[in-house]
């Protein structure tokens, strides 16, 4: 962090090569496009040199890293344009496949609120412990179960409605 902090590029890069993985996991709970959320790690990566040395304080370097790509994200965001897709007009794919399934989880997730999303895109897309997640988001390992336990109890809740997943006892 001091080398980097003193402007030492390899330095920057190899702290920044931990941190790519979730950052796009961070970066698509905003947008929820996977090439839109590695351009905006990028971006927040570029971002993050220009103003490393006024960060306070280098043990929040991953919380810090990860405000700067949400917002590179919502920038991005706020740039493009709402296009319809010839994909987004395609019917339905026949309820009795995984497609099927795979769409409404898809949608379940896209329905969360941010702060839910990114959590469970980190824990069950990037396969990270809740200690990593604590890191990047810079929340105590409660937060993170907590808003994890929240978004399982908001996903049940939709599939539920969609016929995906049967009401348990």
């Amino acid at each position: 962090m001091q080398a980097a902090r003193a402007g030492d590029l390899d330095s920057f890069g190899r702290l920044c090569e931990g941190y790519y993985a979730p950052l796009v996991a961070v970066a698509y709970g905003v947008l929820r496009d996977r090439q839109l959320a590695e351009d905006a790690a990028q971006e927040a990566f570029a971002r993050a040199l220009v103003s490393l040395r006024r960060l306070k304080e280098p043990a929040k370097f991953a919380p810090w890293l990860a405000q700067i790509c949400r917002n590179a994200a919502v920038d991005l965001a706020r740039a493009r344009k709402p296009q319809i897709e010839v994909a987004d007009l395609a019917q339905t794919p026949d309820r009795d496949t995984d497609e099927f399934v795979s769409q409404i989880v898809r949608e379940a997730i896209d329905r969360l609120p941010i702060s839910l999303r990114e959590v469970v895109v980190l824990r069950f897309h990037n396969d990270c412990s809740y200690e990593q997640i604590s890191a990047v988001l810079g929340l105590s390992k409660m937060a993170v179960n907590g808003r994890l336990t929240r978004a399982k109890h908001k996903l049940a809740r939709y599939l539920r409605r969609r016929g995906v997943l049967e009401d348990m006892p």
